[in-house]
């Protein structure tokens, strides 16, 4: 999952304190049962947008992705 912050003002804010708003609302909307499922994430800060935004990008693994990288832990 990637996730794009167009932040609205110049006001200070932590990226990782929109998370847990956002995957509850996901949860809530249908969009996976529950973010346990969210293996790999990114959020990046963008440009200032008024009145600003989140786009989400979202791309189901394959199963046995992780097979390049060798044994699991």
């Amino acid at each position: 999952m990637e996730i794009y912050a167009f932040v609205p003002d110049r006001r200070r804010r932590d990226l990782d304190n929109i998370l847990k708003a956002l995957f509850d609302a996901m949860e809530h909307a249908g969009v996976y049962e529950d973010d346990e499922q969210i293996d790999d994430l990114r959020i990046v800060r963008r440009p200032r947008m008024k009145p600003g935004c989140l786009a989400i990008v979202i791309t189901e693994l394959e199963s046995g992705w992780d097979d390049e990288l060798g044994d699991s832990p």
